[in-house]
């Protein structure tokens, strides 16, 4: 998924699924006046919370910043909420 796209869904707030290497991940959202609204985090581990989408395509998982993972990932790969 492109950076663009990426943007798009956050700016409408749709939660995002996916899986990476046999575990699920998910982007939520809290309420637009919290100062880090944007919520990310593996199942069922402590979230990693942001300010924007930048902030979260800068993300790290083994060394590698969330944007290019979803970059690789095909579209069949995510759920959006």
């Amino acid at each position: 998924m492109k950076r663009e796209r990426i943007q798009e869904l956050i700016k409408s707030n749709r939660e995002i699924e996916f899986e990476y290497r046999n575990h699920r991940y998910s982007i939520t959202y809290f309420n637009e006046e919290c100062e880090k609204p944007i919520s990310f985090c593996e199942f069922y581990r402590q979230p990693i919370n942001v300010r924007n989408p930048d902030e979260l395509l800068n993300i790290t998982i083994d060394s590698r910043t969330l944007e290019d993972i979803l970059a690789e990932l095909p579209d069949s790969a995510f759920d959006i909420y």
